[in-house]
């Protein structure tokens, strides 16, 4: 079995398709209880209760949780056994009235189509079958009806289960091409389309959450990576080489993180990676290994890059990012294809993270 739901539109789409549900659980009880008032029927009494009993306890449906249902594997299992005792109840009410001659018998077609408008073209096709099951039943063991009408009843249902299982396949298709259309523009919204990094504005956001949570016993770390040369790339071996780099630098970023790191491309020859719970020592020394890797990958190149790495342990974004481009301006102006941290961490000093008192 696989989870109804696997995001929250589709969790909000059974929410609402449960509460159709109650609302059919009100109003087909309502429209008997009237026929039954109007006409008078043998065992008025009984289709009351029955009616009575089925309206009253509907609205204590709306006490499912139905996010945790449709997001667990076996939650299907509850609209399964929702929509078989609907299908029971509205073939009692047919057995209470006249059989398959029922007028009742309507509401089968009525439970089909709302099965049809969620589940999966399988659990249509189950539902169809329970109710031809429970219609032929009437039909041929109680009777009520000729066996002509039974036959026609019978004809009825399986074509309109046959369209609602079509129908229902048709609506699945067309959520999952919307579904992966729609992942794909967000990824594309929140990502460099050369590198996979995630782009200017989706890092800021990033880092704005992750500065919001930093404390002194969770310090956030900045790498600032900037491309040496990289215009010199570019000129001599053209644009591609250069975005060869890119993705290779990308790459490298990528293979040195971890789940909780982010990794970003600010524009250009520039990239970020955000190093949650990290101190100054650890942040250098995965510089100095992005560093070392990039030296070896890109020599084809000739392509180096300079961090620059700073740590804060407060929230302040703008001051980390600020720290970092600080280092990394040092690291372009002592020779380049090296590691620096900001002027505050003495070179002898790399531990020093920026606190508010040495910014």
């Amino acid at each position: 079995m696989r989870a109804l739901a696997q995001d929250e539109e589709r969790v909000a789409f059974w929410r609402r398709h449960t509460i159709s549900g109650i609302v059919l659980c009100e109003v087909i009880p309502a429209i008997i209880a009237v026929r039954t008032l109007t006409t008078d029927p043998p065992r008025a009494g009984l289709v009351l209760a029955l009616a009575a009993a089925v309206a009253g306890s509907a609205p204590l449906l709306a006490l499912v949780p139905v996010a945790r249902l449709v997001r667990h594997p076996r939650g299907r299992l509850f609209f399964d056994a929702w929509e078989a005792l609907g299908i029971a109840l509205v073939i009692a009410f047919c057995l209470l009235d006249e059989a398959a001659d029922s007028p009742y018998v309507l509401f089968l077609f009525v439970l089909l189509a709302h099965a049809a408008l969620a589940y999966p073209p399988v659990g249509v096709a189950l539902a169809g079958g329970t109710i031809l099951v429970g219609y032929l039943g009437m039909g041929l063991g109680v009777g009520g009806a000729s066996a002509d009408d039974v036959l026609v009843g019978a004809l009825a249902l399986a074509v309109a289960t046959a369209t609602c299982a079509f129908a229902s396949a048709n609506h699945q298709r067309a959520y999952q091409r919307t579904a992966a259309y729609a992942r794909q523009v967000a990824l594309l919204a929140e990502r460099d389309g050369l590198t996979g990094a995630l782009n200017h504005r989706t890092f800021h956001e990033r880092l704005r959450t992750e500065a919001a949570r930093t404390t002194a016993d969770r310090p956030l770390s900045l790498l600032l990576v900037d491309v040496d040369e990289f215009k010199t790339v570019n000129d001599t071996l053209g644009h591609l080489a250069g975005d060869a780099v890119l993705r290779l630098v990308a790459e490298s970023l990528q293979h040195l993180t971890r789940g909780e790191d982010v990794v970003g491309r600010l524009g250009g020859d520039e990239f970020v990676l955000l190093l949650p719970d990290t101190e100054l020592p650890e942040a250098t020394g995965i510089a100095d290994r992005l560093v070392a890797h990039v030296r070896t990958a890109a020599a084809p190149y000739a392509a180096t890059v300079s961090v620059g790495a700073a740590t804060v342990t407060w929230g302040d974004p703008v001051g980390l990012q600020a720290a970092a481009d600080a280092a990394v301006y040092r690291a372009k102006h002592s020779g380049r294809n090296r590691v620096c941290v900001p002027p505050a961490a003495p070179d002898g000093a790399r531990s020093a993270p920026l606190t508010p008192s040495g910014r």
